[in-house]
């Protein structure tokens, strides 16, 4: 970075403590999030709710239709969509719908990769019996979050990192830590905390990067660090440089993964992706 940068770069630092306390809730989607973490949950009053919203009651019933969950025939009622979905995979659809749009991130191939990540991680559990597929999938969505955040309350910092990540040949997050002294995975452990994700999402987002951290979902964090490499292997999409990240072997260990097991993995997510894409998944 230049000197002549640095001024601008203070400031970008000294608003990066707002984020800490943003964003918050629609009041409806508010009342969706309470009543999905009730103890005695009640999917005919969670369904009412949805059913206000028709953007969200659309994305439910579109992600229920989807190959990422097997449904047989096709499913048409909330209630049904709820009850397969189950209330995490629901509770982290309607917290990325209602407040943060990946579709509208400024770099090519960022809803790419972040779709393909999903369903990289889908497939990796599939194969290797590990996690939860729905859950897992709804981790690999939202992998980049801390991403989606900086870039929606900071655009200037976040089109100062991109800008220099793709002059300068480096990782969009090497670069956040040189300008902001913290990256995307830290952004989004405010969010996830704020928002009380499940530690099946919230390990996976928060850990991507440095999955050997994670102690209360490792399976489903080593998951989601592999698809991100993967993704960006294959050339699905962007996560805003070009770099293919390197693979903890500790994770790659982990999920007992070997030549074999990742031909098959490569296979599962050309079949998945196949169908998410003829679904039009979120658009």
């Amino acid at each position: 970075m230049s000197d002549a940068s640095a001024p601008r770069l203070e400031v970008l630092r000294r608003n990066l403590s707002r984020l800490k306390s943003i964003p918050t809730l629609p009041g409806l989607l508010e009342r969706v999030v309470t009543a999905l973490d009730n103890p005695e949950i009640d999917f005919d009053h969670i369904a009412e709710l949805i059913e206000i919203d028709q953007a969200l009651t659309a994305q439910l019933l579109r992600l229920a239709n989807s190959a990422f969950y097997s449904a047989q025939g096709t499913v048409s009622l909330v209630p049904q969509a709820l009850l397969m979905l189950g209330c995490v995979v629901t509770r982290s659809l309607v917290l990325s719908t209602g407040i943060l749009d990946m579709r509208k991130i400024p770099v090519r191939g960022f809803w790419e990769h972040s779709l393909g990540c999903a369903v990289a991680s889908g497939a990796i559990s599939k194969v290797t019996h590990r996690g939860n597929p729905e859950e897992v999938t709804a981790a690999g969505l939202l992998h980049d979050l801390g991403k989606v955040v900086l870039y929606k309350e900071l655009p200037d910092a976040f089109d100062l990192i991109a800008e220099t990540a793709a002059r300068e040949g480096r990782s969009f997050r090497a670069v956040e830590l040189d300008v902001l002294r913290v990256d995307h995975a830290e952004i989004a452990a405010w969010l996830v905390e704020k928002w009380r994700f499940p530690a099946c999402l919230a390990d996976p987002i928060v850990l991507h990067h440095t999955p050997h951290l994670a102690r209360r979902a490792p399976d489903e964090t080593a998951i989601v660090h592999v698809a991100d490499a993967v993704v960006r292997a294959v050339g699905y999409g962007s996560g805003g440089d070009p770099a293919v990240p390197p693979i903890d072997p500790r994770a790659w260990q982990r999920l007992g993964l070997e030549p074999m097991l990742l031909d098959d993995i490569l296979a599962q997510f050309d079949l998945d992706l196949d169908h998410a894409l003829n679904y039009a998944l979120f658009d």
